[in-house]
């Protein structure tokens, strides 16, 4: 049965990282494309500039956060501890993570002028899987409420 639940845990890890990956594969080409043109036109520091760039930063972190925590959620599945809290925890940064890099990327793309149907088919994924994470770590607080009531029983 662990070594099921490793081989699901290690698949979801590396969809989820092609995930990552092809998001910033896919806005490479918007990059490179205003990259040159900004230095054509010359450098212009604007304030929206600076937020888009803070805000794309932030869903970058995110992105990590996200990475990060479902990674150590594995090597507590590996670790024989996975009815615990701190997988709560973990799934839901795990979730939180992907729905921030999925609404921003989307809210991008949605400004640069992509159609909605185009967001839908680059981020919609990333929206579900964080959904579906948050419904995972949902089920895990409540089976450990669970577990605590019936550890207080007599």
């Amino acid at each position: 049965m662990k070594k099921k639940l490793n081989i699901f845990c290690v698949l979801i890890l590396l969809l989820m990282a092609a995930q990552v990956v092809m998001t910033f594969v896919t806005g490479a080409d918007a990059f490179m494309e205003g990259w040159e043109k900004g230095s054509e036109e010359g450098i212009a520091h604007t304030w929206s500039a600076l937020f888009g760039f803070f805000v794309k930063l932030f869903a970058v972190v995110a992105a990590f956060v996200s990475f990060i925590s479902f990674f150590r959620f594995i090597l507590n599945v590996n670790h024989n501890k996975v009815f615990v809290w701190e997988n709560v925890h973990l799934l839901r940064l795990t979730a939180y993570g992907l729905m921030i890099l999925a609404a921003v990327a989307a809210g991008d793309e949605l400004y640069s002028g992509c159609s909605f149907t185009e967001v839908y088919d680059h981020f919609f994924d990333a929206f579900l899987f964080g959904t579906f994470n948050l419904i995972i770590s949902e089920v895990f607080a409540i089976g450990l409420k669970l577990q605590e009531e019936q550890d207080l029983t007599i």
